[in-house]
């Protein structure tokens, strides 16, 4: 994590003074090249895979400065003290989640810490582990042995779904002790009970949801169209948390589903008239059927019981059983599982996107 640090500084420091409108893209693209020399040549895969997570937070709050400097958001470059200790700053180091720098320099001024901040932090705590409980304790429990392959496709996606919602609420707790005001990280609401996958995807991990969008998707958008820009954000995401098949097969997987999800609604929204949307119409909306008429309410239950599909099918590979959790997971393994649900979410989604062609 040290290299990385001192790769990603000296990539904003030499950016800053060859290139002052190009910081963030050159931190990005040394950043990322250290990973990649980092994974295929350096470091044992076992420790390398332990401690992605917290490369990726460093790359994240590296990268967000370049791109802060270049829109201006930072007037100036930070000093090395306040770098370091942005970047290691230890509510965040490890579990994440990323926040801005301008937040950081709120932390470091004067003292806001308060007493009402504890039962926050105490009820976050216990969420954390009760999420943590029904992960590795519950999941089989509710879902027996004995259920059907897409029964227990659903008990492995359960299980993986809980395990990230105890990393994200334990995130929370230390982001508060480190006196963040951090929002929720994830909400497990909209995840297990979904509008669509474009929800998911927001609420999986906001704070990283708005990183994505603010300097990769936002930047490749007016250059490359959304569909692409949407595929390239996608792409980094795949890249930032390893060169793994399995993650990269998902996350490419969820980019295709949700562009296709989000233009089947729109235009079916359009042709009926009807609040059905990948995200809720505000009350102000056009649509003659608004969000409680009886066609609203039983599309909108379709496509979340798509999604609950989808995220059963997408989430089968996440095996804790499997002993190449510890170095990430191989194609073999991910098309293996895929293959024993026919790949039917795949077919699923391909039969979406020619009912979008075709209205």
């Amino acid at each position: 994590m040290a290299c990385l640090t001192g790769v990603g500084i000296l990539a904003l420091v030499v950016s800053h003074y060859a290139s002052q409108s190009r910081r963030g893209p050159w931190t990005c693209v040394a950043c990322v090249a250290f990973l990649i020399f980092g994974e295929l040549w350096w470091a044992d895969p076992v420790d390398w895979h332990s401690i992605r997570g917290s490369q990726m937070i460093i790359l994240m709050k590296l990268v967000s400065v370049g791109y802060d400097l270049d829109s201006a958001t930072l007037l100036s470059p930070p000093n090395p003290l306040e770098i370091a200790g942005y970047i290691m700053n230890p509510g965040t180091v490890i579990f994440g989640p990323w926040f801005s720098f301008s937040s950081y320099l709120k932390v470091v001024g004067p003292l806001s810490w308060s007493l009402w901040l504890i039962p926050g932090i105490v009820l976050r705590l216990a969420l954390s582990i009760m999420f943590l409980l029904v992960s590795t304790c519950y999941t089989s429990w509710l879902v027996p042995d004995s259920a059907n392959r897409w029964g227990l496709a659903y008990r492995e996606a359960l299980s993986f779904r809980f395990s990230h919602y105890f990393v994200s609420y334990l995130s929370e707790t230390s982001a508060l002790l480190a006196g963040l005001d951090m929002s929720k990280v994830a909400r497990p609401y909209f995840i297990e009970l979904p509008r669509s996958l474009v929800e998911v995807v927001i609420y999986w991990n906001v704070p990283m949801h708005h990183w994505l969008k603010t300097y990769v998707f936002k930047t490749a958008r007016n250059h490359l169209g959304i569909f692409w820009a949407l595929l390239l954000t996608y792409s980094m995401s795949a890249l930032f948390h390893g060169l793994n098949f399995q993650l990269a097969a998902v996350l490419l997987s969820l980019g295709f589903y949700t562009f296709v999800e989000y233009s089947l609604r729109a235009k079916l929204a359009s042709v009926f008239d009807a609040c059905i949307l990948a995200r809720p119409c505000s009350d102000t909306c056009s649509h003659k059927q608004k969000a409680c008429s009886w066609f609203s309410l039983s599309t909108n239950l379709v496509f979340g019981m798509l999604t609950v599909f989808h995220l059963a099918y997408l989430g089968i590979m996440f095996d804790s059983s499997s002993q190449q959790q510890e170095t990430g997971y191989s194609m073999i393994h991910t098309l293996n599982k895929w293959s024993s649900l026919n790949y039917a979410s795949h077919w699923v989604t391909f039969v979406c996107y020619v009912m979008y062609s075709v209205i």
